[in-house]
């Protein structure tokens, strides 16, 4: 193995184990994405029981207190999701550019690869080449000497 050889295994790993971090990293925002969906979702059936008992509360009489304790009940679970649902598209656009980041480090590793792959068939051919050559010598050598013999 030629040292341009070595050079390139050398980013080959480097580029694999950039990959291989970013996809992790892809991972970690995938997860946290989803906690913060699902505490949307939890927030959002807050909101509809906070809904639920509010109308339950219609349908007997009841003091003012208690009817603003429901609204005010009702607003803070509003107010919790609208802030969970930031969260969540916060949580998205990280997922995305992670996603991003995955892409280019791929793309980075298969121009890599392929460039290894090209600088192996170049090296073939200079092989054939070179053992073509050898190869020609020697048969106008022996087609010297059979002259020469003759």
């Amino acid at each position: 193995m030629t040292s341009k050889q070595k050079r390139i295994n050398r980013v080959i790993v480097h580029r694999e184990k950039e990959l291989d971090k970013r996809v992790v990293a892809l991972g970690s925002a995938r997860a946290e994405a989803q906690r913060v969906e699902d505490a949307v979702e939890r927030e959002e059936e807050r909101i509809a029981l906070a809904a639920a008992e509010r109308e339950a509360l219609k349908e007997r009489s009841m003091s003012a207190a208690d009817w603003r304790e429901a609204n005010e009940w009702l607003e803070s679970r509003q107010k919790t999701r609208a802030v969970a649902a930031k969260e969540l598209e916060r949580a998205n656009l990280r997922v995305e550019a992670h996603k991003g980041q995955v892409l280019d480090a791929r793309r980075a590793l298969k121009g890599v690869e392929l460039y290894e792959t090209r600088l192996k068939q170049e090296e073939a051919r200079a092989e054939e080449k070179a053992d073509q050559r050898l190869q020609d010598d020697l048969a106008r050598s022996r087609a010297g000497q059979k002259r020469s013999d003759a």
